[in-house]
């Protein structure tokens, strides 16, 4: 098992607004001419079609039409399957910072698959370092990539999709923490105050004119410019994952600061003129990348870092206009109870751009009041997501008796919850209240963007033993259940002509484990 991953500061949205609030009162005259208006890319090259696979992964053919089928798409805000199911995946981030920057260098493993698959979380966000894959300049490390494509295969085996995530914080080891190697930092003599995380951003001159060069794309030490060079690592990775079925897609940057002209980005309407500047052409560019060798899975962008505040929005373009694209975006409000303003904030900008959605980190805490309040905000909106990090201490702590030195238990517990993996239909209502373990869901069976589905199209809910370790019981409205007593993959098929399904699930009464009701069908 893979030791502690490095994990985010708590506060980190404290942080960035106490280092904010001098600068932003500065800006309100100047912000307040900032355009508005949002750039749309024009088409886009008609793509191949994808490929299907019906991998059942760890769990056998008795669950196999509950899986999701790959490749994984979109229509609008929602992942969907290759049978237009939609998928409400939730996830772990598994990035290791630290040479050589791979997880399975520090033992994750087989065991750490089989935890994950066994309490339902769906989905691993596996950061691609590009200190390990660009070592110098023109030269991709194949055997790093290599190294994660052991991880994607062990990952596969237990039915687990993989997103690469571009990963990095301060924009790299020699001027912050981690993320592009010291060649591909041009700080043109800036002053490095070597501040940590996150106040770097604000407080680093070397940091900001760090992300300046690569915006200008500015040549770096082999000529090239640094975008062409991050490109040529999308590049290979396209060229090594585009038959991989577990791929759930690519995020291009964690995290992306704006540079020395950061400030209108803290105001409430972020900053348009600099999404079209600095984000989109590097998106667009990196979009070519990936799409010339891998046309089967979804490309995320990343609004500037502040988005994730809930604080202001966001105006980016899809990378390069491609249509199987979308945004991932992160969660770290100032207050947990504010979690919902940046996923209302992502959700405008879906409704604008027609973009797939991805919350593909929140948390950076171990209190489990916390991380209940926003699973709650995600519930509610019918957000999928991935909880920044994954955290080994946390998984040996559910074994081990509750001790002193056991401090993790009650937050595992409360992230591992029953959820809707794959819905055929529209999701509508979603709620799991963690102090009773009862689950609420209903669906329409309309699909997504239109149409039907065939009968006998199966919807799966994740029902973890942790959640409801001494079984549970289920009532349906307007469907019936096709899977076995207790299964850790529930599957609910609709009635003929219902139009919607709802479910309850309970924690099993003493003496009547494992009981399913009709309800009023």
């Amino acid at each position: 098992m893979t030791r502690l991953a490095h994990s985010r500061s708590s506060g980190l949205a404290k942080l960035y607004l106490a280092a904010l609030t001098a600068g932003v009162a500065l800006l309100a005259a100047a912000c307040s001419a900032t355009p508005a208006d949002h750039h749309r890319s024009g088409a886009t090259q008609a793509r191949p079609p994808r490929r299907a696979s019906t991998s059942a992964g760890p769990f056998g053919t008795s669950v196999r039409s509950a899986m999701p089928v790959m490749p994984v798409s979109h229509s609008g805000r929602w992942l969907v399957d290759a049978t237009g199911r939609v998928l409400e995946v939730h996830g772990v981030n598994m990035v290791e910072k630290r040479a050589p920057y791979y997880p399975a260098a520090f033992g994750f493993d087989s065991a750490d698959g089989a935890w994950l698959a066994a309490n339902g979380f769906d989905v691993v966000r596996l950061g691609v370092l590009a200190t390990g894959a660009l070592p110098a300049p023109g030269v991709v490390d194949s055997s790093y990539i290599d190294h994660l494509a052991s991880t994607v295969r062990m990952l596969q085996s237990y039915g687990i999709m993989v997103l690469l995530d571009a990963h990095q914080d301060g924009y790299g080891p020699s001027v912050g923490s981690d993320g592009f190697p010291a060649w591909m930092t041009l700080t043109d003599g800036a002053q490095n105050t070597h501040v940590g995380f996150p106040d770097y951003y604000v407080a680093d001159p070397a940091v900001q004119q760090a992300f300046q060069s690569f915006w200008k794309d500015q040549a770096g030490p082999g000529g090239e410019g640094l975008q062409q060079d991050d490109a040529s690592m999308f590049r290979a990775l396209a060229q090594k994952f585009a038959s991989s079925e577990n791929i759930l897609g690519y995020e291009i940057l964690n995290e992306p600061w704006p540079g020395t002209t950061w400030l209108p980005c803290a105001t409430g309407s972020g900053c348009p003129a600099l999404d079209r500047s600095e984000l989109d052409p590097f998106y667009a560019r990196i979009d070519r990348a990936i799409r010339s060798a891998d046309h089967a899975h979804l490309v995320f962008a990343e609004p500037f870092v502040l988005f994730n505040l809930g604080t202001s929005k966001t105006s980016i373009s899809l990378p390069g206009g491609d249509p199987d694209s979308g945004m991932a975006f992160h969660v770290y409000p100032t207050d947990p109870s504010n979690a919902v303003d940046v996923i209302d904030n992502a959700v405008s900008w879906s409704r604008s751009t027609g973009g797939a959605l991805l919350a593909t980190e929140w948390g950076a805490t171990t209190s489990p009041a916390a991380i209940e309040v926003q699973e709650a905000a995600f519930d509610s909106s019918l957000m999928p997501w991935l909880f920044w990090s994954f955290n080994v201490s946390m998984v040996k702590s559910i074994s081990a008796p509750p001790t002193g030195s056991n401090l993790h238990r009650s937050a595992v517990a409360a992230l591992v919850e029953p959820h809707p993996l794959a819905v055929a239909g529209t999701p509508r209502t979603l709620s799991y209240d963690h102090a009773s373990h009862v689950l609420h869901f209903s669906w329409s069976t309309s699909r997504v963007g239109g149409g039907s589905f065939p009968p006998g199209a199966v919807t799966s809910i994740q029902v973890p033993k942790l959640a409801e370790e001494n079984g549970y019981r289920v009532q349906v409205t307007g469907g019936k259940v096709t899977s076995p007593p207790c299964s850790t993959m529930l599957s609910i098929v609709a009635l003929s002509g219902a139009k919607e399904v709802s479910v309850t699930i309970h924690p099993a009464a003493t003496g009547t484990k494992c009981a399913t009701a009709s309800g009023a069908s």
